[in-house]
């Protein structure tokens, strides 16, 4: 009994432990933080026993825990440096021959695209607004039947890309299939993958392949791997430039910003028919997961709190569904949650929208500017830090963030009271909008991304050593979005030594990590090497 109530209270304290670490932001980033650099050295063993498709698996798990579980770190050069040695390992040397002359052919090597999210946006709004150049889609985790399909939602039968995959349930036969393609016979290769990817690291960190690799920074707030192979990092917002020349070692000379490209004005005007209602549709979009609420911001109960105080107004919010569990507790008959939907219909949506609400903790640029280019009026972000502004202040123009809620509620309240302030802003707004992100803006910048291009050969970079950040930047990252994570994945073939040395890395314990039982731990040691 005396046992049984020492477990019992030890088990308490976990919990407890657990749960402050879970409650306190600077905890968190802390012991993730602990946990991440942990997980390198276990990236190390793996590859010091040779175990290389491992080692590759648990650098992708090591990088989607950076990702999801923010650790305080941008980018990784023991882990990218990793890659590159396995690279000398699994690859013939000298397997690529030199471009002789210009194809005008683009590579875009993807991860896995979606037929919602920004990041699959960009991809296929470049080859659709870039008649100049032949373009091939490659995919390192869909099927060729699956990337065929998702283009055709996209592309529809109007433009004539390639296709390829090297989708393998094993990641060096995966490696392997992509060094086999003639990456120097393309103008340039344009990276729009996913921040925990590995493969393109593997193959582009070798010195024979010249063709300049362009790295779309889409997830410009994480950690992501690619610092090493990236000869230019194209940032969707200008002001990533300063942060990512101090956060990720990337010279300002190796960044370039390339807006968002967004549908032509013209086809926004002709979609814009108007609509006579007795309502004001108000209209927000993102991923669920960016609304989640923390301890500064809560976008559903401020959003229920328009609804109540605003009888004319309908709230619609897409990605967002009515069984997610955040949306529960702000249920009103005048909030309407679309869940995810395809362009076609939040286009249908958009043309009777009268204001778009940026979403909040994590706003959605790809949406806000997709709305502005329709004439809709927008209410940004309030009191958001750095890392979540695509704007920088413009009285002029309308474009101003709320410093507090009540600023953010009593713009709003005008916005919906006032029809020729909503009028006056729509067309402020509209007119920045148009002069910086409209795709004649994107065309030209990408004329000149291209004149650069012709000038650069690709440069595989050893990393600089990396830096750990504790502000209120990332204290805010750390709390929007957690993933469960299995400690023990990819280390079963370790040997006996290098299963301890495993073993060893669960003290302390991280709350985000799923860690063996007893008899699993049992279980893990029996097991022939």
């Amino acid at each position: 009994m005396i046992l049984k109530s020492i477990s019992i209270n030890v088990q308490k304290r976990k919990s407890l432990a657990e749960k402050d670490v879970h409650n306190d932001p600077e905890k968190a980033l802390y012991s993730n933080k602990v946990y991440f650099e942990s997980c390198i050295r276990i990236a190390q063993k793996l590859f010091e026993e040779k175990l290389y498709e491992d080692c590759i698996n648990y650098i992708e798990k090591t990088a989607s825990f950076g990702w999801f579980n923010f650790s305080g770190y941008y980018k990784s050069g023991p882990l990218e440096v990793l890659l590159a040695k396995i690279q000398q390992k699994i690859l013939p040397p000298a397997s690529h021959q030199k471009k002789q002359k210009k194809t005008n052919k683009i590579l875009h090597i993807c991860s896995i695209v979606y037929t919602s999210g920004g990041h699959s946006k960009l991809l296929y709004n470049w080859i659709k607004n870039d008649s100049s150049k032949k373009h091939t889609i490659l995919s390192t985790r869909l099927s060729l039947e699956e990337l065929t399909e998702i283009s055709h939602f996209y592309l529809a039968d109007h433009i004539d890309a390639e296709h390829i995959s090297v989708k393998s349930p094993s990641k060096i036969e995966s490696a392997k299939l992509l060094n086999r393609q003639l990456l120097n016979g393309y103008d340039a290769i344009a990276l729009h993958i996913h921040p925990d990817e590995t493969i393109t690291n593997i193959v582009l960190s070798q010195k024979d392949i010249t063709t300049p690799v362009c790295f779309i920074n889409h997830a410009d707030h994480v950690f992501w791997l690619g610092t090493s192979v990236a000869d230019i990092v194209l940032q969707i917002r200008e002001s990533s430039i300063p942060v990512d020349e101090e956060r990720r070692d990337i010279l300002k000379e190796r960044q370039f910003f390339l807006p968002i490209p967004i549908e032509t004005v013209h086809q926004m005007e002709e979609e814009n028919t108007g609509h006579e209602t007795h309502f004001i549709n108000l209209l927000s979009t993102g991923t669920a997961y960016k609304y989640n609420p923390n301890e500064h911001y809560n976008f559903l109960r401020e959003a229920y709190k328009i609804a109540e105080e605003n009888p004319d107004v309908i709230f619609h919010i897409v990605g967002i569904d009515s069984d997610y569990e955040y949306a529960k507790e702000y249920q009103h008959e005048r909030i309407v949650l679309h869940g995810i939907v395809s362009p076609q219909r939040l286009a249908e949506i958009e043309k009777t929208t009268d204001i778009y609400i940026e979403g909040y903790p994590m706003p959605s640029f790809t949406a806000l500017l997709q709305a502005a280019l329709r004439k809709i009026p927008f209410a940004l972000h309030y009191n958001p830090l750095p890392l979540f502004k695509l704007f920088s202040d413009n009285n002029e123009h309308h474009i101003v963030y709320p410093k507090n809620l009540d600023e953010w509620h009593s713009n709003i309240r005008k916005l919906i009271r006032d029809k020729e302030y909503r009028k006056e802003t729509s067309q402020k707004q509209h007119g920045y909008i148009l002069n910086s992100y409209s795709i004649e803006v994107w065309k030209s910048r990408i004329q000149e991304l291209y004149q650069i291009i012709d000038k650069k050969e690709h440069t595989y970079r050893m990393p600089n050593p990396d830096r750990y950040y504790n502000g209120e930047n990332e204290k805010l990252l750390v709390t929007i979005d957690k993933r469960a994570f299995s400690h023990y994945s990819f280390t079963e073939n370790m040997s006996l030594l290098g299963k301890y040395f495993v073993y060893k890395m669960t003290k302390p314990k991280n709350p985000n990590i799923n860690y063996f039982h007893k008899k699993q731990l049992i279980n893990y040691f029996r097991k022939k090497e």
